[in-house]
């Protein structure tokens, strides 16, 4: 129910703004969010994974393209000519030559997986001489079929497209899945930094906080004559310091802020931006990962989707390569063709006698071609041969790469839970030595220096713990998404 909240509170600001309140200042809405919100909010609105799902809608649409190679095609034909021209000789004695004709044609044509074709056709003709006596109508029925035999010869080849298409929809689909987990990353960073950034500001809050109440003590102790005044000079100097460390904390704030919003917001409107995050998920307790690198290396070479992306690369370039070597063949086709015909004087009765079958005809051949000289096909080849070593060459180089990843990222999970334990310890030793500094203070034993430098180092400490448990916060998932697994939340 606290997504659909959620939801609900995005869905009124986009009321409020068709409302008529466009004019009003925009008022800051604060929403609680965990980071399980975040990331599902991420998988709907994240601007990468909603181009991913766009593109492989595309990539659809081209197996559905490619498949048209295939279609049965209805065609049909009508043309009228005429023609008047001088005549001479035997037919000067009917004047000017006058002819008036028109013709048609219906079939039915289809491409086979095979790499041949059909096609199935009526012609239709009708003339009309000036120096005969009656018009003269011939209609004729024809099939035809080819089939290559050596080049470009059967399924490998005809079907090369529609397979590269079926692949591609697949990689794209693979993006869709990478960039799933790749956001699922962004987030849990962005989700953290802001964690980190509103923690951070608190510290340098709490330390101005402690320079301030040590500025009071201070000048009260000078109105009576018991402390220099460069104790109080030295103290509100130190105070200037800190106030500008709270301006900076707090534009980090809101610069991670706006990229969380950026992450997870539907930007249906600009009124997204006025949404603040309560942000209520704690840190994970810091952990060692106890895994074998290599281990974790094979889970992501079979997982990762864009490593099945590039093998699927080398699958399109092996299609390439076929087609390109098929093409180097001498081209040898079958061919045959078959048809009746007959003649009158109208196209009507012409179609009755076609179908006495009386005038057939048939032919049945091969058609051989041999080039001289063939650079055209012999430099495809050549660059199929080459782009599918170049292929098979990314997916190796990506797999060392990716090795890397793992190690860093298996590295990076160990080193910041161990630098956790460290950095809290730290924090303990710094507010132990500042209790004992100002005990020496109230006592005289100390300078209000000593105890504003200590006070900066707690802060100090206080902040790399802080940066210690979200780094690790975010190498944790890191060791999850660089092997293609979305963790669990």
């Amino acid at each position: 129910m606290k997504h659909t909240f959620i939801a609900t509170l995005f869905g009124l600001i986009g009321f409020a703004n068709a409302s008529g309140q466009q004019s009003l200042p925009q008022q800051q809405l604060v929403v609680n969010l965990s980071l399980l919100d975040a990331v599902q909010l991420s998988q709907s609105n994240n601007p990468a994974v909603v181009q991913a799902r766009l593109q492989a809608m595309i990539a659809e649409g081209a197996i559905v393209s490619a498949a048209g190679d295939f279609d049965t095609v209805l065609f049909s034909e009508l043309n009228y000519n005429y023609n008047e021209s001088p005549a001479s000789g035997f037919f000067s004695s009917f004047g000017n030559t006058v002819s008036t004709s028109y013709s048609a044609s219906q079939g039915i044509r289809s491409n086979f997986r095979s790499g041949g074709n059909l096609e199935f056709k009526i012609n239709e003709g009708y003339d009309d001489f000036n120096y005969l006596a009656a018009t003269q109508s011939n209609t004729s029925v024809s099939v035809s079929f080819t089939q290559p035999l050596l080049r470009g010869a059967f399924s490998m080849v005809a079907t090369a497209n529609e397979r590269k298409a079926k692949l591609s929809h697949n990689s794209a689909s693979l993006q869709v899945s990478q960039s799933s987990v790749d956001a699922v990353q962004s987030v849990v960073d962005a989700y953290w930094n802001l964690s980190f950034a509103l923690s951070d500001l608190g510290v340098k809050q709490q330390s101005l906080q402690l320079a301030e109440n040590l500025r009071d003590i201070t000048i009260a102790k000078f109105e009576v004559g018991a402390v220099a005044e460069v104790e109080v000079t030295q103290t509100r100097a130190d105070i200037a310091a800190r106030v500008d460390a709270v301006l900076v904390a707090q534009n980090v704030v809101d610069n991670n802020h706006d990229a969380l919003r950026k992450l997870v917001s539907a930007f249906d409107s600009q009124n997204d931006w006025a949404i603040d995050f309560k942000l209520v998920s704690e840190l994970p307790r810091a952990t060692e990962v106890v895994d074998d690198w290599h281990s974790a290396w094979q889970r992501a070479m079979s997982s990762r989707a864009d490593i099945k992306k590039l093998q699927d690369d080398i699958e399109s370039d092996k299609i390439d390569l076929e087609v390109a070597a098929s093409n180097m063949r001498p081209k040898l086709d079958f061919t045959a063709t078959g048809n009746y015909s007959a003649q009158d004087r109208q196209v009507g009765l012409s179609l009755d006698r076609l179908f006495d079958r009386d005038f057939p005809g048939y032919t049945v051949g091969f058609v051989f071609e041999l080039p001289i000289t063939d650079n055209q096909h012999l430099g495809a080849e050549m660059q199929a041969k080459n782009q599918l070593l170049l292929s098979k060459r990314i997916l190796r180089d990506r797999g060392n790469e990716l090795a890397q990843q793992v190690r860093q990222a298996l590295h990076d999970v160990n080193y910041y839970s161990q630098r956790v334990a460290v950095t809290e310890h730290s924090v303990n030793m710094a507010e132990l030595k500042l209790q004992s500094e100002q005990l020496k203070l109230s006592e005289g034993a100390s300078t209000n220096y000593q105890v504003l430098q200590i006070q900066a180092d707690l802060a100090i400490a206080q902040s790399q713990n802080l940066q210690a448990k979200t780094e690790y916060a975010k190498a944790s998932v890191k060791f999850e998404t660089v092997q293609g697994r979305t963790p669990v939340f």
